[in-house]
């Protein structure tokens, strides 16, 4: 199996005939047709039924394509790396950062950073609990940034902002008046709106939260705020990214009984004491290292 019998076999399911995906990928017809076939007959299956006026996928094929589309779009990306880190006078500095502070002040140590470095190519991976570490354990970001959830002695993290964490919901849904305790009870009958765990290896339990309350989960803090003003639940936001509903009234802050209402939380710049770092990721932990 190669990518070039793959490319083929996923051009004839997406132009929808054979002559069509020859056109596609400039390959002739037959070419095209010896790919399929190839794949056919080393792994025994039939990719197609061709008893029809136009190729149409078996069960087995319409498997396979979903994997071979997934496998190609990974081998181009990896293709791109390598182009990427052939071009010696472009680093690469690759950051996992945690959606709690994917704005200033750490945007605008980066964008600091950055000015410095005009050269450097700058990835930056948005991560949620496990998620944010997750990226270092495999190797595929240089540092993280985020809080000190799950951090322990293989990591060496140093602060360099933090957070003010706040409770909030619209105004008039919860029922207890401005300024006085809401309580569980009540809580619990609405929906605690979370921010789902980006990682796959061994996702964190969620803190802040009540026992035996109604959870809805969603992918990241844009959404989570919409379905707030919406009065469709409650929620701990960083303060940062509601600042403007707060001021105009979409959102007001509430103190929960026997809860974390309000809290400051530190974010730290984070690596692994054993991944050696390259020289431009050694220059931004040092730069940002020393600023508190």
């Amino acid at each position: 199996m190669t990518n070039d019998q793959l490319k083929a076999f996923l051009a004839v399911v997406e132009h929808g005939s054979f002559r069509a995906a020859a056109a596609a990928i400039f390959k002739t017809q037959p070419s095209i047709s010896a790919a399929v076939k190839t794949l056919e007959k080393q792994f025994s299956i039939c990719l197609f039924d061709r008893n029809s006026y136009r190729p149409e996928l078996t069960t087995e094929g319409k498997v396979f394509y979903r994997q071979a589309k997934l496998l190609i779009k990974q081998a181009n990306r990896l293709e791109l790396l390598g182009h990427q880190l052939a071009s010696a006078d472009m680093p690469l500095l690759s950051i996992s950062l945690s959606a709690m502070c994917a704005l200033p002040p750490v945007l605008e140590k980066i964008k600091q950073f950055s000015t410095e470095h005009e050269k450097m190519r700058l990835q930056i991976n948005t991560e949620h609990l496990s998620g944010v570490l997750e990226q270092l354990q495999l190797e595929k970001t240089d540092l993280a940034i985020g809080p000190n959830i799950g951090l322990d002695q293989q990591h060496e993290f140093v602060q360099i902002s933090q957070i003010n964490m706040l409770t909030v919901a619209a105004p008039g849904y919860l029922s207890a008046p401005s300024g006085e305790l809401v309580s569980h009870q009540e809580l619990r009958l609405k929906p605690h709106i979370l921010i789902s765990d980006t990682g796959s290896l061994a996702p964190f339990d969620h803190i802040n939260v009540l026992l035996g309350g109604q959870r809805w989960y969603v992918n990241d803090y844009q959404m989570k705020k919409a379905l707030l003003v919406s009065a469709m639940g409650w929620a701990r936001m960083p303060q940062h990214i509601i600042e403007a509903e707060l001021q105009s009234g979409a959102l007001i802050s509430v103190q929960v009984e026997n809860f974390n209402s309000q809290s400051q939380v530190p974010m730290y710049l984070i690596k692994l004491k054993n991944q050696p770092l390259s020289s431009l990721a050694k220059a931004f932990w040092d730069q940002l290292s020393a600023v508190e």
